[in-house]
């Protein structure tokens, strides 16, 4: 039976809360979400489930938000070819991008954190397939993960997205889930 956590993060520059029920198995990891956010002056209510492979790799997701009363949906999936596909079509441009972020949560920032191991001072770069809110569209993002310590297992890693410019300092906890990623979200 996997272990399950069940995660708050609340929200700092803005009114939101997430709830994570996260299962973690040998074979298998699923990240199962309910979030209320304010976008743009009105609340969105946001869902999601992520399914990573045993190295915390995403195979797939299924994305809903209900906002200004409109409800989307998004599925994405990786097959074993490592090809993206987006509501069941192939997205040829995204089979290079290493993992998801989705701008909603921090939590999307678990699997590169968990599957680099980086040492102390050790950077990478990825290709992430970003998924924008409230929209849920789908682009490209170069971004970059630099180690900031050297305690064991990590606790600190810089987080820089090489598209937009933006930088934070995100502190996570010993299973690498992330506590702290100002200005934007801590864990209650």
């Amino acid at each position: 039976m996997p272990a399950r956590r069940d995660i708050v993060w609340e929200r700092l520059d803005r009114p939101g809360l997430e709830h994570l029920v996260l299962a973690v198995a040998p074979d298998g990891i699923t990240g199962d979400s309910a979030l209320v956010l304010a976008i743009d002056g009105s609340t969105a209510r946001l869902r999601y489930t992520i399914h990573c492979d045993g190295a915390w790799r995403t195979q797939a997701a299924s994305i809903a938000i209900e906002h200004d009363g409109q409800r989307r949906l998004l599925e994405l999936a990786r097959d074993a070819a490592g090809a993206w596909h987006v509501d069941g079509i192939h997205r040829s441009e995204l089979d290079s991008c290493f993992e998801i972020d989705f701008a909603a949560t921090p939590f999307t920032n678990t699997m590169p954190i968990r599957q680099f191991g980086l040492k102390h001072g050790e950077s990478r770069v990825q290709r992430a397939l970003y998924i924008t809110v409230p929209e849920l569209s789908v682009r490209v993002d170069e971004q970059e993960y630099t180690r900031l310590d050297a305690a064991d297992p990590p606790r600190r890693f810089r987080y820089r997205g090489l598209s937009t410019g933006f930088v934070a300092e995100v502190e996570v906890d010993e299973d690498g889930i992330v506590t702290d990623y100002p200005p934007g979200w801590r864990r209650r």
